[in-house]
């Protein structure tokens, strides 16, 4: 059984049985290793800082600049979200499309590519060097009116974030990586196998796969994960009780085909019964009864996408685990006036 981030939820016995796996777990694994950094900070990760796609509310999204700069703040984890190119390379960016609003052409990638221009066309069709021209940091984004913009910044590999993490030698970052599959069910599934296949195969050759966790909306990619790498710790995603399906009839294609009035309309309940690992509920689902339910059956409860100082401060009084955020500086903030010790700043 892999290691979970324990609650005081969390009955003696199953605490004896999971002392010994502690690498799933970053509160455990940090705290067992205390001498690692000489520095305090090193307990942080009690509560889970995850800069969400490094940090958006502040940095360009997803950019290689925005998770060196939640490194150099301290934060306990980078998340991030996958796609495939055409050329089957794991790229770090959060839309199926080249989103134009995010993402300017430059020039083709070669004299007459008869597929120019590239904007608004899916990720899953375009090349690895034909995504390579397009400025992804030509303009802030809306909504984000502190946004720093990192000009002209091209998108990342996955394996150029954990090339950041290892220059940094952030020893005690986590990295949770989400297989951003666009359709569930049948109809996504030969895509989906590709994308949580190439992921995985990054994870573990990375290096750092004892300290990442792979999430996904479709729980599917989960389940062939637990197959393929048994050990790498899952985190289940949900955006609520209508994408649950919890009241309609049938299994939902999101939950890999199964019915989640099964588990009496309960995202924990589900979880636990798949044997993941954690859950993170949207922000509006995650409610007192909900972390209640989940620690009481082992599993941690990390929230997303929480960039409110009052939801923030509402959510840790209640107990959650962690916090993905817009705005990891906003956290740490608020993590520092509770007196919580703080992840480790790096410098490279």
């Amino acid at each position: 059984m892999r290691s979970i981030l324990l609650s005081t939820a969390v009955t003696a016995a199953l605490s004896a049985a999971l002392v010994a796996t502690t690498l799933a777990t970053p509160a455990l694994a940090a705290e067992s290793h205390p001498e690692d950094d000489g520095h305090g900070a090193d307990r942080h990760s009690s509560f889970d800082l995850q800069a969400h796609r490094g940090g958006r509310g502040e940095w360009t999204e997803e950019s290689t600049a925005a998770f060196a700069r939640s490194l150099e703040l301290g934060v306990t984890t980078l998340e991030l979200d996958t796609h495939l190119t055409r050329d089957d390379q794991v790229v770090v960016w959060h839309d199926d499309i080249m989103t134009a609003a995010k993402c300017a052409d430059t020039a083709p990638a070669f004299a007459g590519d008869p597929a120019f221009p590239y904007a608004d066309d899916r990720v899953r069709d375009l090349t690895l060097a034909q995504i390579r021209t397009m400025d992804c940091g030509f303009q802030q984004l809306p909504g984000f009116p502190t946004q720093t913009v990192i000009a002209g910044n091209r998108i990342a590999l996955l394996q150029d974030v954990f090339a950041l993490v290892d220059e940094y030698d952030a020893r005690k970052v986590r990295l949770n990586v989400e297989t951003k599959v666009e359709v569930a069910g049948p109809d996504g599934a030969d895509e989906m196998e590709a994308l949580t296949r190439s992921v995985v195969g990054e994870i573990e050759g990375s290096g750092l796969a004892g300290r990442t966790t792979l999430q996904s909306f479709d729980w599917a990619s989960l389940n062939l994960t637990r197959e393929i790498a048994p050990d790498l710790p899952l985190v289940a995603l949900s955006s609520g009780d209508v994408w649950l399906g919890v009241g309609a009839p049938g299994m939902s294609p999101n939950l890999a085909g199964i019915d989640i009035d099964t588990y009496n309309g309960s995202l924990a309940q589900a979880a636990a019964a798949q044997g993941y690992d954690v859950i993170s509920p949207n922000l509006a689902s995650a409610t007192p009864a909900m972390i209640t339910e989940a620690h009481s059956l082992g599993l941690p409860v990390i929230p997303w996408t929480v960039n409110e100082p009052a939801d923030v401060s509402t959510l840790m009084d209640e107990g959650v685990d962690g916090i993905i955020t817009d705005y990891p500086s906003r956290v740490r903030q608020i993590m520092a006036d509770r007196g919580l010790a703080l992840p480790r700043p790096y410098t490279r």
